[in-house]
């Protein structure tokens, strides 16, 4: 399992957005933290004007993630669920253990790969 480096954080963000049929898509790369949350807001403004039925979040290049990261997901999570939109998180190491002790792995729908999130 990867540990947490908090001493050398990669705060910085890189955001690639898809769209795949019915599927959103967002892959990131770097830090889920609060120094990136004006585009972290902005992709949560995206998704609640999506006409898309299945956001997949592809945290599989995060490194860091804050209290700030894991809100980002339940408030997708909130809007997922109130909309009828089929919501997974596509983990790794270091996003399994933030979500594990926050026991958000119990409510967030978690994938190991795009192809397990998108059912293919």
């Amino acid at each position: 399992m990867t540990e947490p480096n908090f001493a050398a954080a990669d705060t910085g963000l890189l955001i690639e957005k898809e769209i795949r049929g019915n599927a959103l898509l967002y892959h990131f790369d770097g830090g889920f933290s609060m120094l990136n949350h004006g585009a972290l807001t902005k992709i949560v403004q995206e998704i609640n004007g999506a006409p898309q039925r299945k956001v997949v979040m592809d945290l599989a290049g995060i490194r860091f993630m804050d209290s700030m990261g894991v809100g980002i997901l339940v408030t997708v999570l909130k809007h997922a669920r109130s909309n009828g939109i089929e919501y997974t998180v596509v983990s790794n190491d270091v996003v399994d253990q933030i979500l594990g002790v926050t026991r958000l792995n119990k409510v967030i729908r978690l994938a190991h790969s795009l192809e397990e999130a998108l059912g293919t």
